[in-house]
């Protein structure tokens, strides 16, 4: 199965690409991508990605399928489908 994977700010700076496809299992789920993300671009992407503490995606982070917040859905449990879109957002901040 294909999921397009876009990368804005650090992850960019980490992974190199703006985005890029990787082929996942089916099924799959957002916390299987974001586990073959953090091993294909390797330890500074998995810091990026999960709290050391609790090898959960941290909370900062946002995570939109298809234009969907994660937290909306099933969380990092909600299946991929074929040629979807995962966006990872850094935080925000400004006034």
């Amino acid at each position: 199965m294909q999921v397009k994977v876009k990368y804005l700010a650090r992850a960019r700076e980490i992974s190199g690409v703006r985005e890029e496809n990787v082929e996942t299992s089916n099924p799959s789920t957002i916390m299987d991508l974001l586990t073959l993300l953090a091993e294909k671009h390797g330890e500074g992407m998995r810091d990026y990605l999960f709290d050391s503490t609790t090898g959960k995606p941290h909370t900062y982070l946002q995570f939109l399928l298809d234009g969907r917040s994660v937290h909306t859905m099933n969380q990092f449990d909600t299946m991929l489908n074929d040629e979807a879109t995962l966006v990872i957002v850094p935080p925000v901040s400004g006034g």
